[in-house]
């Protein structure tokens, strides 16, 4: 008996501890996420725009 409350308190006790971790990584993913996501935004936003710039509008 003492044996399964112990495996319960080490899963439970695990999953405490990693949850900081799994929290930054999934911060690090949608950061860089972002990051690709703007790029590109600008990339195809300076593309559409880039005839323009010779008639100084």
């Amino acid at each position: 008996m003492s044996r399964r409350k112990k495996n319960e308190y080490s899963a439970k006790r695990m999953l405490r501890e990693s949850m900081p971790v799994l929290g930054a990584i999934f911060l690090v993913i949608v950061s860089v996420s972002y990051i690709l996501f703007r790029s590109w935004s600008n990339k195809l936003y300076y593309e559409k725009w880039k005839e323009y710039e010779d008639c100084g509008i």
